[in-house]
């Protein structure tokens, strides 16, 4: 059904698997034991190469998938032209070679295969500290301002603070788990491709009630839609929350990420005496 559905979306194309897990949701009702209609979620992650660019395609596909198998599953979609593989950034031909090497394929356009010129491409660990320090700096700017500002009737502005700051903190986790740099950049996408080696975001964002629910699609509302919106005003405390999430967020990545450079900064080392 995935590889339908993506074939019939951006064909021809190449679908590879990079990772797949599954989470048992219990159906709930007054009359009924927790226990009754429980259903397995199964989750795939894929990267898809196709030849032509879709704009926004990959959270198209990943909504239709989860759309037609009624949400019992769901995917987090890399689309990519295959040009992306003549691509300089060294970690990204990282990513791109690990996934190509070890993935499991479902789908080859036979007329186009993927391929990366350089057989062995060596990870900028460098780059990625920088890049990740970098998104630090963005991410501790935003959350500063949203915190100190004291105006109350334009909480939605201090909430968009908050977007952009998570969005630098989940842009920054792919890079160096992943060397990763995504074409999509919305937040809850990108949270999602997070997904793949850590469950941060869903503990810290975790959507249990219908009040976090709300909160969280407050949170990922584009900031573009400031230029839309009439009014300003929100509940101070969902913002509240929402920013001690979001700085729970930035520091318990930066305890995940230190120890990550600090492992592959000595394969960098191996790589290049070798």
């Amino acid at each position: 059904m995935v590889v339908d559905v993506i074939l019939k979306s951006v064909s021809p194309c190449t679908i590879f698997v990079l990772g797949y897990h599954h989470q048992s949701q219990s159906a709930i009702g007054l009359l009924l034991p927790a226990t009754v209609g429980s259903t397995t979620v199964h989750h795939f992650d894929l990267l898809v190469f196709s030849r032509q660019h879709f704009p926004n395609g990959a959270s198209n596909i990943a909504n239709t998938i989860a759309e037609k198998s009624g949400h019992q599953v769901t995917a987090s979609v890399l689309l990519h032209k295959a040009t992306d593989l003549t691509t300089q950034k060294a970690s990204q031909q990282c990513f791109f070679d690990q996934v190509l090497r070890k993935g499991q394929r479902l789908h080859l356009d036979t007329t186009a295969p993927p391929y990366l010129l350089n057989s062995a491409p060596i990870r900028d660990v460098a780059g990625d500290r920088a890049y990740w320090l970098k998104c630090v700096g963005v991410a501790q700017f935003n959350l500063q301002a949203a915190g100190d500002s004291a105006q109350l009737e334009v909480t939605l502005c201090k909430i968009a603070l908050l977007h952009t700051a998570s969005s630098q903190i989940a842009l920054g986790l792919l890079r160096v788990f992943l060397g990763y740099t995504p074409n999509e950049f919305g937040l809850k996408y990108l949270l999602q491709l997070c997904g793949q080696f850590t469950a941060l975001p869903t503990q810290l964002f975790k959507q249990s009630t219908p009040e976090a629910v709300q909160r969280f699609k407050m949170l990922c509302a584009p900031p573009a839609m400031l230029h839309h919106w009439s009014r300003l005003t929100a509940s101070e405390q969902d913002f509240l929350w929402l920013l001690v999430a979001c700085q729970e967020f930035l520091r318990l990545a930066t305890d995940l990420v230190t120890p990550e450079l600090e492992r592959l900064e000595p394969t960098l080392t191996i790589s290049l005496s070798s």
